[in-house]
């Protein structure tokens, strides 16, 4: 009898931490995404404001300067960085393309969604132009 009273005031201890716990835990969490998914566009956003502010608040000279810089990095840049870069813009459209093909194939019923799935996987590591900078294997080498 001792053992159950004892087990019986555990309970009730533990009951009300128990309770708060599994409320934080299972509380529905697909709100809190979304105020983060929010919070986060709402950051974003800020930025880009604040960028164009910047923009907008620069003489004639410091965006011609601004413009120089950039045009001195891109002519600094490797040639193999260069190839690099329009080979991945290639790949994006390609991509772009691929993917709403499958898309219309899916809605008109001829293809499923894992097919696609794995379609556009095989897409990907068929395609994707490796970084010649990058120091970590490409997703196809083992």
């Amino acid at each position: 009898m001792r053992i159950r009273t004892l087990m019986f005031a555990a309970a009730l201890c533990a009951g009300p931490v128990a309770l708060q716990a599994q409320g934080a835990s299972t509380t529905n969490p697909t709100t809190t995404r979304r105020e983060q998914a929010a919070e986060r566009r709402e950051a974003a956003n800020g930025r880009r404001d604040a960028a164009m502010e910047r923009r907008a608040a620069m003489t004639p000279e410091q965006r011609d300067a601004a413009r120089d810089r950039r045009a001195e990095r891109a002519s600094a840049m490797p040639a193999e960085q260069v190839q690099f870069r329009t080979d991945l813009r290639a790949y994006q459209r390609g991509l772009r393309e691929k993917s709403a093909d499958l898309r219309s194939q899916m809605k008109a019923g001829t293809l499923t969604s894992s097919d696609m799935a794995t379609q556009l996987k095989a897409y990907r590591d068929a395609n994707r132009p490796s970084n010649p900078r990058s120091t970590k294997p490409t997703r196809g080498t083992p």
